[in-house]
């Protein structure tokens, strides 16, 4: 049998994507990726805006197909454990994402660093 390319197949597949879409939650924090007011996500990705609070909410899709904000996938891929599988349930397989490195040791030796910059602050602010 050869297979027939098919719209149908297409529009089914983007259809059921999108409706589990609005219902998807971020693993981290439990809260919806989507926000309830689409303004608010067409604000997310306006330039002009630039509202920092807004970007860390901004939903961002993960190699394994789970949905995170922003910065909650930022604390779970920069802070250990590193490495960690995806905690959304069925998923079970490591978070990646092209905008952090996918080196365990790279993302080990960051965090080693900003930790030691941290302590490094906390003591000059004991002589001041």
């Amino acid at each position: 049998i050869v297979p027939q390319p098919s719209l149908f197949v297409l529009v089914t597949f983007l259809v059921e994507r999108i409706k589990g879409l609005v219902k998807q939650k971020c693993p981290c924090c439990g809260e919806p990726v989507l926000p309830s007011n689409p303004e608010e996500l067409n604000s997310m990705y306006d330039k002009q805006s630039c509202a920092k609070l807004k970007r860390k909410r901004r939903p961002m899709r993960t190699y394994c197909g789970c949905w995170y904000h922003k910065s909650c996938l930022n604390t779970f891929l920069t802070e250990p454990p590193f490495g960690a599988v995806c905690p959304t349930v069925n998923c079970g397989r490591r978070v990646f994402h092209p905008d952090w490195p996918g080196d365990i040791k790279q993302m080990e030796r960051e965090w080693a660093a900003k930790q030691a910059r941290m302590r490094e602050i906390e003591d000059a602010m004991l002589f001041l």
